[in-house]
């Protein structure tokens, strides 16, 4: 506990130093850029006369506090308004106007890459420096994220954050999205219970399994819990604003008592946060004074002190008893599963803009070009509004996803790929090439395609729906699978763009037909050092092509399902397994984390970002299905594995006919869909052993029509940096934005304190630094010989190199 600090920052706050219990109330407003409404429609209707008001208020109050979540809106808002920079500018400075975080948006951390993630900090911050504005917020805000990957201390810490807050987690009721039954909710096993059941606390320190560390509040009563201080009625949110002014002292009272009695029982300190700011709220007049009133008349006899300020005044309190909270591993997942896969047209969209963008970074590198740099940096900032958690997600209506994010993604792509084309252009290099494999021995006849390689043998039928049916370790005979496999399985799902039909009550999720039940011909190709496979499926008369490609120099199969699901369909594809285990391994952004088979719905469908991975114990066979983009993956009893591969959610529905206020939108998924993943059997051994985050990250660049974006990224990486040891994941490789030189991050799940050494290809370095991901430097690096030494300070490392071309003097 440091004493001295909590009294300073109390003086500063305005705390009396004999207060016992100090409510926090802190004001923004939860600002989606599209998802109802286009991002211009949010804007005028709302945003820009909310950031008025506030403006407003903050300069008639010096003491009031008003934050702002992310800085899309307010980017808007300062190109808009260029009367109101100098005050807008002097309030951010001054630290009135609070920063939440620095990203553009607040974005979903399960359906979005680890790069894109951490660029949106950097976009961010960067406007901010470029419009003299000083602030570098050292919290970041999820307060409407549904779930966040459990490694999101270590994606904070590799962008320079210490503080966070969240809202939506596994096992949490939230209004208007549920039956309000009690039974349903905090089961046993969930964040909701571990916090509020076991801990007893809503502050906590949150550590994840490479040891990435933030101190977190959570938002159990929602992040709208205040917003009633001064009103009457039920609610004043946008979409259903229940609610007239009633500043009388004998409701404000009322309502601070209120969220005094909600919160204090999780309390493990003096201080309670209490949120205001539900989607689009407008600022409460005179906030400050209404508090004063409080003071004056009720802290004498109830010896609680309310105020205003910011969340990161709240958790700055909080720090200083640091010791009395508890550390937590958390994973708050499941929350929802139905966005793990919806609208999976627009989430390819969004992965292969950011692929492609990552690729032009590279090029510009190798051919020590700069000229791109702005360039770049407008598609940067146009990319990562897509990390938004009602854009990546699929959860915008049709209307907003068809006319505004597909469309603004496609614009993104083309200005990428006109990047890239202008920097080919610059370069003498030729593509790279490398000596084909032979071909895989193969046979087919009596409508079965027979494959053999070193690593597997297998049978793929044509009476199975061109199924893989067999499969063996060549010579033992050992089956590496237990019964039809890359079966598309159809499910009836009364699920939305949210949640699937077995997550609520009166919802559906049955299957309802596969690949295998009925016969498929099955044609092969020989294209260059690889065997195709390929088949066809119909399901509700939708016609789906299933491709297989074999190859001898890698033990992974590739697979590729082209079509669309059905309206209330969903399609995956399964693998009988035949592996018995209570546990799966998977990846999410900034991390690897091992979960349970099921946690409260039954199948579970897991969040992943490229590979999954069950196996027989400590030293038995295994299975791994790696994928060429996020996506969501369950294991049955019976040993099947299924990932999904295409959805068609509309409206989560129960019962037929029944839908919930807040979840309103509707989705069509309009045209035919490319699931790209493949699967790979391993020996004894984890995830590490078996090298799957690398050979994810190479496996889906192969057959060579496939050979472009991410192969392209592989070969860049090796020919401008090489690691040892060379297994470390290199994700991004760029002009500095912030400073000089080049940046490269590195990203080493579980590693942290793993000597890496890096050495730039035909570069002589001069010097090296660690920093963040927002490019503030951390600490200079030891180089020697042209090599650069570093510990893994987590699971992410940023490093800054300083270099000369050879031969340059």
């Amino acid at each position: 506990m440091d004493s001295q600090l909590e009294q300073d920052l109390r003086h500063r706050l305005g705390i009396p130093a004999d207060a016992q219990h100090v409510l926090v109330l802190a004001e923004s407003s939860h600002w989606d850029p599209d998802w109802l409404f286009t991002s211009d429609e949010y804007y005028d209707r709302w945003v820009c006369r909310n950031l008025d008001l506030a403006l407003d208020e903050l300069i008639r109050d010096p003491r009031r506090v008003y934050s702002v979540e992310c800085l899309f809106f307010l980017r808007k808002y300062w190109d808009a308004h260029p009367g109101r920079q100098d005050a807008l500018r002097s309030l951010v400075n001054s630290r009135r106007l609070r920063l939440t975080s620095s990203s553009v948006t607040t974005a979903d951390t399960l359906t979005t890459s680890t790069e894109a993630i951490l660029r949106d900090f950097l976009v961010g911050q960067e406007w901010l420096r470029a419009n003299g504005m000083t602030q570098e917020p050292s919290l970041a805000y999820f307060p409407d994220s549904f779930g966040c990957s459990h490694a999101l201390p270590s994606l904070l810490n590799a962008a320079g954050f210490s503080q966070t807050a969240l809202t939506r987690v596994d096992g949490m009721l939230f209004v208007g999205c549920d039956w309000p039954l009690k039974s349903q909710f905090e089961w046993d096993g969930s964040s909701a219970a571990l916090l509020k059941k076991q801990d007893r606390t809503l502050d906590f320190v949150w550590r994840d399994n490479s040891g990435g560390e933030v101190l977190c509040h959570w938002n159990a009563f929602t992040y709208g819990q205040g917003d009633m201080l001064a009103h009457s009625g039920v609610v004043r949110m946008y979409l259903y604003p229940l609610a007239v002014p009633n500043r009388s002292d004998w409701n404000v009272t009322r309502h601070i008592h209120q969220f005094v009695r909600q919160l204090q029982p999780y309390g493990r300190t003096p201080y309670l946060f209490c949120p205001i700011g539900f989607d689009f709220v407008s600022p409460i007049s005179d906030l400050v004074p209404l508090l004063d009133r409080y003071n004056q008349r009720h802290y004498p006899h109830t010896g609680i002190w309310v105020m205003n300020a910011g969340l990161d005044d709240y958790l700055a309190l909080v720090n200083c008893h640091r010791d009395r909270l508890p550390v937590v591993e958390l994973d708050p997942n499941p929350y929802w599963t139905g966005f793990y896969t919806s609208r999976p047209s627009l989430k390819k969209l969004a992965h292969e803009t950011v692929d492609r963008l990552l690729l032009a970074e590279r090029l510009a590198v190798q051919v020590n070009d700069r000229t791109e740099q702005p360039a770049l940096e407008v598609a940067w900032a146009e990319a990562v509004v897509s990390n938004h958690h009602d854009f990546i997600t699929g959860t915008a209506n049709d209307r907003v996803a068809e006319t505004e994010q597909i469309p603004w993604l496609k614009r993104t792509l083309e200005a990428a790929d006109a990047i890239i084309t202008r920097l080919d252009s610059r370069t003498s290099s030729r593509p790279h090439t490398c000596k084909l494999p032979e071909l895989p021995e193969w046979t087919q006849r009596d409508g079965i395609v027979e494959v053999h390689t070193s690593c597997y043998s297998l049978e793929l039928a044509e009476e199975a729906g061109g199924c893989i049916v067999r499969a063996w370790e060549p010579g033992s005979r050992q089956p590496l699978l237990n019964g039809p496999s890359n079966d598309l399985i159809n499910y009836q799902d009364s699920g939305g763009l949210w949640r699937m039909g077995h997550e609520f009550i009166g919802g559906t999720f049955r299957e309802v037909g596969r690949s295998s039940q009925g016969p498929a011909r099955l044609q092969v190709h020989c294209i260059e050092g690889c065997l195709e496979v390929e088949s066809a499926a119909e399901m509700d008369g939708c016609a789906f092509t299933c491709l297989l490609w074999f190859r001898s120099d890698t033990p992974v199969i590739r697979c590729q399902a082209r079509g669309r699901a059905a309206e209330r369909r969903t399609v995956t594809a399964r693998f009988d397994t035949g592996i018995v285990t209570h546990v799966m391994t998977m990846d999410e952004p900034g991390g690897v984390i091992i979960r349970p088979v099921e946690e409260k719905y039954v199948p579970t469908f897991w969040p992943m970002q490229s590979f999954v991975h069950v196996r027989e114990g400590e030293q038995g066979r295994g299975i791994a299905v790696l994928t060429g983009m996020p996506g969501a993956v369950a294991y049955r009893p019976d040993g099947s594995l299924e990932l999904i591969t295409h959805r068609n959610a509309l409206h989560e529905t129960a019962f037929g006919f029944v839908t919930f206020p807040g979840q309103p939108a509707i989705g069509h998924e309009r045209s035919d869909h490319t699931a790209d993943y493949g699967i790979v059997f391993t020996p004894a051994g984890n995830w590490l052993q078996n090298n799957l985050l690398q050979m994810a990250q190479c496996a889906m660049t192969y057959p060579p029509e496939h050979m472009t974006t991410r192969a392209r990224l592989q070969n860049l990486a090796v020919s401008i940096v090489e690691t040892d040891p060379p297994d470390i994941v290199i994700t991004t490789i760029k002009p500095a934005t912030r400073g000089e030189g080049i940046i490269v991050r590195l990203l080493a799940p579980g590693q942290t304190g793993l000597p890496v050494t890096l050495n730039c290809t035909n570069h002589n370095v001069t010097a090296a630094w660690l920093c963040d991901a927002r490019e503030r430097d951390i600490q200079s690096l030891d180089v020697h010989d042209n090599q650069i030494h570093l510990a893994m300070p987590g699971s992410i490392a940023t490093v800054r190199i300083h270099y000369r071309e050879v031969g340059q003097t």
